[in-house]
């Protein structure tokens, strides 16, 4: 989700150049040929539930679609082999990719505009999907239809990663499933694995407990080992800092790196409503309480004891900062092992970092009487379609749908480009178990125990706020932490303004 491979190709389509095709009318072509969009064409073939699956597949031969993408590993996979879709299925499909601020901004433009110049969407679970929900078609009823072709595997809960379904294909209702988990971002521990054991009996000279990372290692056993590491860098050793947070510009990772601290204390939420679900009206925050000023508090000295840079590093910045050998901690998306553990480019590859669940909340830091837990939370991409589209042009997109989120396909892109899988049957595969042990032919899968197995469970898993104003709410929280770590604010001001401005924000 956060992370581009380097050598990646990637066709944009300019804001300005979406808007001059935004505007095109549907033009007839020929016979059972219709333009319906920006490089889009369909065509159809009547098929019948009797019909064989090749005439299922081909049904719509001669169509051509159009992919609105963030720029992600599977997006490239498919992109470079996409004539596998078209020998399957005859449909051209244009895969269009930018980062997520702008592939949500042009989403949204086509989908509030009544338009389907992008057929299929990548729908970020709440970036994209808490906005638009509406506007995608409810994929359900064509689970069922036996005139289309349908993945062995199914589409239910069972079939992909826990969690994985509600947190990408339903919002607000559980009547209806919007998009189809596509790739994940799931937030674990990176560790220097080296640097705690060449460091851990002087460490524990200091603070009485080994350093390590096991499940039960708490965020305020981190801000130990942060404290640890920058005193040592500043009294002139030679080692890196001992943490940083995503900060930056991207504030979607900003609200998800302070949500994360806050879960795992007491299980707080935002709001008292269905966290996987969401909500439209979600009432008023609870931000302001005791237990959200606290954690501001520990947020601050965290970021105090973190790296110089620290407020200038997005995601993107902070793993190279990682890889650099800067600092020997962070919290980061699993999706990022695979570069972490390429030798050619990374000072912390060749068995030197180790993969450990986010960490637990500490006991003592628990205002609100609730249970400590791992808090993990998430970026769910999902693949949905245009509900401004006709009817045939929505089944036909439904056939990529199904395709793009097959078995095959995930486990080919995990061994190629390293991507992060959503079905839960490519896990049990016995390559990608095999592949959780060192030496692993695919990287990310070392993170998986951490990601999968834990992380994404419950009591561990968050996922919300679900709610419309979720961009505008994601700004709020990361402009006014940003303030409070620069100085401008105490976390019990911090904690107020959010409060405030949350509230008057949801109308609450």
């Amino acid at each position: 989700m956060f992370h581009r491979p380097k050598n990646a190709l990637y066709k944009r389509v300019t804001r300005r150049r979406f808007l001059e095709l935004g505007g095109i009318g549907a033009t007839m072509l020929g016979t059972g040929s219709l333009a319906i969009g920006l490089n889009s064409t369909i065509m159809s073939t009547r098929v019948q539930a009797a019909s064989s699956d090749d005439a299922k597949w081909k049904q719509f031969a001669g169509s051509k679609l159009t992919f609105l993408s963030e720029n992600t590993p599977p997006s490239f996979a498919i992109r470079d082999n996409i004539k596998a879709f078209y020998d399957l299925t005859g449909i051209e499909v244009e895969v269009l990719t930018d980062d997520l601020p702008v592939v949500q901004q042009k989403a949204g433009i086509d989908l509030r505009s009544g338009k389907s110049d992008y057929i299929l969407n990548y729908v970020q679970d709440k970036p994209i999907g808490a906005p638009f929900a509406d506007f995608y078609a409810d994929l359900t009823p064509m689970f069922g239809d036996d005139a289309l072709p349908q993945d062995p595997d199914g589409y239910g809960d069972g079939a992909w990663v826990e969690n994985f379904l509600n947190a990408c294909g339903r919002f607000y209702s559980k009547d209806k499933v919007i998009a189809l988990p596509y790739d994940a971002a799931i937030p674990v521990t990176f560790y220097r694995q080296d640097l705690f054991e060449q460091h851990s009996k002087s460490f524990e000279a200091e603070y009485g407990y080994r350093m390590e990372f096991t499940k039960d290692t708490t965020w305020k056993n981190v801000l130990d080992y942060a404290t640890f590491f920058k005193k040592l860098k500043e009294g002139g050793a030679d080692v890196p800092y001992g943490y940083a947070q995503h900060q930056g510009s991207f504030a979607w990772t900003t609200q998800l790196d302070i949500q994360r601290l806050l879960f795992s204390h007491g299980r707080w939420t935002d709001f008292d409503i269905d966290d996987k679900l969401g909500s439209k009206e979600p009432g008023k925050t609870k931000w302001g309480d005791e237990q959200s000023v606290l954690m501001l508090e520990k947020f601050k000295a965290l970021a105090d004891v973190s790296h110089p840079d620290n407020l200038a590093n997005g995601t993107l910045e902070l793993n190279t900062v990682y890889q650099s050998g800067n600092i020997a901690m962070q919290v980061q998306y699993h999706e990022f092992a695979a570069s972490v553990e390429d030798e050619k480019t990374s000072r912390a590859a060749g068995g030197k970092t180790a993969y450990a669940v986010c960490p637990k909340g500490e006991a003592s830091w628990i205002k609100n009487g609730g249970e400590s837990v791992n808090g993990t939370n998430c970026g769910i991409g999902g693949i949905g379609i245009n509900k401004n589209a006709s009817e045939q042009v929505q089944r036909a997109a439904y056939l990529f749908a199904i395709w793009s989120t097959s078995r095959q396909l995930q486990f080919d892109v995990l061994k190629g480009l390293g991507g992060t899988p959503t079905r839960q049957s490519v896990l049990d595969m016995p390559e990608v178990k095999e592949a959780q042990k060192r030496p692993s032919k695919m990287p990310n899968a070392l993170t998986f125990e951490a990601a999968y197995g834990v992380g994404i469970q419950d009591p561990n898993f968050v996922l919300g706020p679900k709610i419309p104003e979720a961009n505008e709410y994601h700004s709020l929280i990361a402009s006014e932490t940003q303030r409070m770590l620069s100085g401008e604010m105490s976390p019990e001001e911090t904690a107020k303004s959010l409060q405030t401005q949350i509230d008057e924000l949801n109308g609450a």
